[in-house]
C-alpha cells in the first residue's frame, strides 16, 4: 500500500465508524415505552399553529396559546372534560345555538384538525 493509501483507508474507516454511531443514536421510528416520539412532539406546535391561524384565541382563553378570549368557553377549564374524540366532535360539529362556526372544521385540513385536536390534548395535561 501507498503512503496516501493508509491515511485515506483511515480516514474512510473513521467516518464508516461515525455514520455507525450517528446511525444507531438516531430515532429511526421506533418506540421506547413511555418516551413520545418526534411525531408526537412535533403534534403539539403545529397544533399551536393552526389554533392562531384559525383565529381560535380570539374566541377561547387558553393559556398554552397564550390567548384571552372571551367570547367561547374558556379551554383551561372546558379541556378537563373532553376527550380526544368528543373535542374532534364539538370543532366538527359544534351544535345548534353554538356560536362557534358550523363550518369550522371544514376550514381546515384532515390534518390540520388532528394537529389541532393533539394541541389541545396536550394543553389538557398542561393545564
Amino acid at each position: 500500500m501507498s503512503r496516501v493509501a493508509i491515511p485515506l483507508a483511515a480516514g474512510l474507516a473513521a467516518a464508516a465508524l461515525a455514520f455507525a454511531v450517528v446511525l444507531l443514536a438516531t430515532d429511526r421510528g421506533e418506540a421506547t415505552p413511555g418516551a413520545p416520539t418526534s411525531a408526537a412532539v412535533a403534534a403539539p406546535t403545529r397544533g399551536r399553529e393552526v389554533f392562531a391561524r384559525m383565529g381560535c384565541g380570539s374566541c377561547h382563553t387558553l393559556s398554552a396559546a397564550g390567548s384571552r378570549g372571551v367570547i367561547g368557553p374558556p379551554l383551561d377549564v372546558a379541556l378537563a372534560r373532553h376527550t380526544r374524540a368528543s373535542l374532534r366532535a364539538k370543532i366538527s360539529d359544534p351544535g345548534t345555538g353554538s356560536v362557534m362556526p358550523q363550518d369550522f372544521a371544514r376550514r381546515m385540513s384532515a390534518a390540520d384538525l388532528t394537529a389541532l385536536v393533539d394541541f389541545l390534548v396536550a394543553a389538557r395535561g398542561a393545564s
